[in-house]
């Protein structure tokens, strides 16, 4: 089962759940100051294709949410989760066998025809013949894309949605700099050139790691101990964790926005 947990509320009344409002002024409050900006931090790992539904599941909801209160804001901000911290940059192994390997005990098993089925819904048509290997590569484009971006529009969601078409659906190289490159330029304002010396920057490969640490740690930053993904956390606070559906998500706004509680829900990740 998936939880809403509430990073503010005492650690000992976490226990997976957001915290109990107390009936008063404090709830008052909270019906009248109804949230109109949301961010959402996405874990993820390229990787994974339960990552890629999620975010399909995450757009649509958001589109949702949007048409019942006009003038809400979202902002999406990537964070990296390595599935195999320790695996080679490139590796001959081609997606499927990698994320069927048994390092990633806690992803449950299905074959080519159920991803496919799984997929369906929400416009993925996975194939598996991409080469895989370490997908720090593609998450330093990812923080790249966050912290430089040339236009005026956000393009990390535009580079996260490029390379999983790419790596999913595309039988993209996660282990090709120059693929990476090339995927992320054609939906940025760099070229393929400046793009592939972030792929090869030793300083963003820290950045990512030192980001991952921080969210699998117990001892980070926001003490989250990150386990799985993909992982969602709402205005920095609400940890929605597993794969969820886009009503799931609705409903989870509709409460958050309103100051209001959270459920638990059914999970499937990584």
């Amino acid at each position: 089962m998936a939880s809403i947990r509430d990073l503010l509320a005492p650690a000992d009344n976490r226990n997976g759940k957001l915290e109990t409002k107390e009936k008063g002024e404090a709830a008052r409050v909270d019906t009248i100051s109804e949230t109109t900006h949301f961010t959402v931090e996405f874990i993820l790992d390229v990787l994974c294709p339960w990552c890629y539904i999620g975010l399909k599941n995450l757009n649509n909801a958001i589109t949702a949410y949007k048409n019942r209160h006009p003038g809400t804001t979202f902002e999406v901000i990537c964070s990296p989760f390595l599935l195999d911290p320790l695996a080679p940059r490139s590796v001959t192994n081609h997606a499927f066998t990698a994320y069927d390997k048994p390092t990633y005990l806690n992803a449950p098993k299905y074959s080519i025809d159920q991803w496919a089925a799984l997929g369906e819904p929400v416009g993925i048509k996975f194939s598996w013949k991409g080469r895989t290997g370490n997908t720090r590569d593609a998450h330093k484009l990812l923080r790249f894309a966050l912290e430089s971006t040339p236009t005026t529009a956000p393009s990390t969601l535009r580079v996260l949605e490029a390379l999983f078409k790419w790596h999913h659906e595309l039988d993209g190289d996660l282990s090709d700099r120059r693929a990476l490159a090339a995927t992320a330029a054609a939906v940025t304002g760099f070229s393929a050139e400046d793009i592939l010396g972030v792929c090869e920057s030793e300083e963003w490969g820290r950045a990512v790691d030192e980001l991952f640490l921080d969210v699998t740690s117990p001892h980070g930053r926001r003490g989250l101990n990150v386990r799985a993904v993909p992982t969602f956390i709402v205005n920095d606070r609400y940890v929605i964790g597993g794969l969820q559906s886009s009503e799931f998500f609705v409903e989870e706004f509709e409460r958050i926005g309103r100051g209001g509680g959270g459920r638990q829900g059914a999970a499937g990740s990584a």
